[in-house]
């Protein structure tokens, strides 16, 4: 059985992160990376974007073949971590094989949720969240005319922007009111649902989908209040879960994701956990937080690699991410997930803003197509802590 410092239970960007940060700051011993894809770790983002349109064909590797060799790592792809012994510091691979480790890291981040209706095992219905997902929808749609997304978020609203602009005829199916309604400003979601129809994108909204049809192949979806819509392909985005099935049994606390400190360290001594997969205490907000975006992985790998090789490091920021459909970049800072208050003003078209408040304090933001100061403004507030109204005194003085 082969011994490592550290194995890494994933292949995505965290892991890539962690271990330059790791080697950064000193840390040593050899070091195995299980990836389940047959690639490197590489970045998500373009997946649904300019990847998904064909406007790049490479594939965004987060480091070259080089790096791994250079950093002395034993990068296993298309393998995954079945299970864990933590008592005895070992993990199980799907082909039975088994490492030790001095150290373990969870990254395996997280999988689609899957849409449990008939059809959903057709060619041609799809969910994106590897590059392989993404290079097969980009073949698809290739020969398709007619396309149906499920799901109103980020992903959703990506997926259906980028198909329209291939020239598919698209129809947005989504179980809210209106679109990224996971922010919670009914203004944003009125001011998305215009720009997409403007794009001349079908919006369903409060509706779900009953089933998909056809013989072998998808021929169309049927909604289950009745609507039938043709279709030659279909991307479902409902969200994700964080990817843990493998932790049953090994005592390992896991609750919407590994549970963890801020210093990413599990209830398991010589355990850590980063990105998507992580339920990790956030001293902000005084809360553990399960963040499931780009910006956050990246972040997360690079401080669990300074804290494995022991440095100082540790969740302690303030969170952001981003979204782009139909040229409009949209950005969340901070924990927009619990407000008691909330502030819009302006539009997608000339600048929009979204303030949000919990308890007398300012905690998020929403903005699009704002200035980098008005950005760093923001996040400078809510590492402050600052009053719920503080954005908008600011702004005021500002103008004044």
């Amino acid at each position: 059985m082969a011994g490592h410092e550290l194995v890494i239970a994933g292949g995505g960007l965290t892991a890539a992160r962690a271990i330059k940060a790791y080697r950064e700051a000193g840390g040593g011993g050899r070091i195995a990376l299980v990836g389940r894809e047959a690639t490197l770790p590489y970045h998500r983002p373009p997946l649904s974007k300019r990847y998904l349109r064909g406007e790049s064909s490479e594939t965004p590797f987060v480091e070259d073949e080089a790096f791994y060799r250079e950093h002395d790592v034993d990068v296993l792809l298309g393998a995954a971590v079945a299970g864990v012994e933590a008592d005895r510091r070992a993990v199980t691979l799907d082909d039975g094989a088994r490492l030790r480790y001095a150290r373990l890291l969870v990254a395996t981040g997280a999988v689609p949720r899957v849409l449990r209706v008939a059809g959903n095992e057709l060619d041609g219905v799809f969910a994106l969240r590897t590059v392989a997902d993404s290079a097969a929808i980009r073949e698809a749609a290739n020969a398709a005319e007619r396309a149906v997304v499920v799901g109103g978020g980020f992903i959703g609203m990506e997926a259906a922007a980028s198909l329209r602009a291939l020239g598919l005829d698209v129809t947005l199916i989504h179980l809210g009111r209106g679109l990224f309604d996971q922010l919670g400003s009914s203004e944003l979601s009125n001011q998305l649902v215009n720009l997409y129809r403007e794009r001349r994108v079908d919006l369903l909204l409060e509706s779900e989908v009953a089933s998909f049809g056809g013989d072998g192949a998808l021929t169309h979806v049927e909604t289950k209040s009745g609507i039938r819509i043709s279709a030659d392909l279909a991307v479902i985005g409902v969200g994700v879960l964080p990817s843990v099935d493998f932790l049953e049994g090994s005592g390992i606390e896991v609750d919407n994701g590994v549970v963890v400190n801020a210093r990413f360290e599990a209830s398991t001594p010589g355990v850590y956990a980063a990105g998507d997969v992580a339920n990790v205490f956030d001293p902000l907000f005084g809360r553990r937080r399960r963040i499931e975006h780009w910006s956050n992985a990246s972040y997360q790998g690079t401080q669990v690699g300074r804290v494995l090789a022991g440095a100082e490091g540790g969740f302690d920021h303030v969170s952001s991410f981003f979204s782009e459909v139909f040229g409009t970049t949209i950005k969340a800072f901070g924990d927009v997930g619990r407000f008691d208050t909330l502030r819009t003003e302006g539009s997608l078209n000339e600048g929009f803003l979204a303030a949000y408040g919990n308890e007398g304090r300012f905690v998020g933001a929403v903005t699009a197509g704002q200035s980098e100061e008005l950005e760093t403004l923001v996040t400078e507030l809510i590492a402050e802590r600052a009053p719920a109204d503080a954005l908008e005194a600011e702004l005021i003085g500002e103008r004044q």
